[in-house]
């Protein structure tokens, strides 16, 4: 399992550095205006995204720490649903509390 959790970690930083390479390029190229990855998919594709990365790092951690493959399952379950809040809560048209 250790590799399925490498493989979504992986995927998941390619993700974030496409999203915010196409953010910079739709924000730097007059008329690219339709690449900007926040205005096509949101907060739900930032919550995607974050989701993957967060799968793979919780699910990796915990089975370097050790823990029973259920156990690092479960790990990645949580990781991934805390990096989909955060990445819902926390971006471009958040309000501040």
């Amino acid at each position: 399992m250790t590799t399925f959790y490498a493989i979504a970690v992986i995927l998941g930083l390619v993700a974030i550095l496409a999203w915010v390479g196409f953010g910079v390029v739709a924000t730097a190229v007059d008329g690219w205006d339709g690449l900007d990855p926040e205005a096509r998919f949101g907060a739900r594709g930032r919550a995607v995204v974050a989701g993957i990365t967060g799968f793979g790092m919780g699910g990796i951690s915990a089975e370097y720490a050790g823990w029973s493959p259920w156990l690092a399952l479960a790990g990645a379950v949580v990781g991934s649903a805390v990096m989909a809040v955060v990445a819902t809560r926390i971006g471009p048209g958040a309000e501040p509390e």
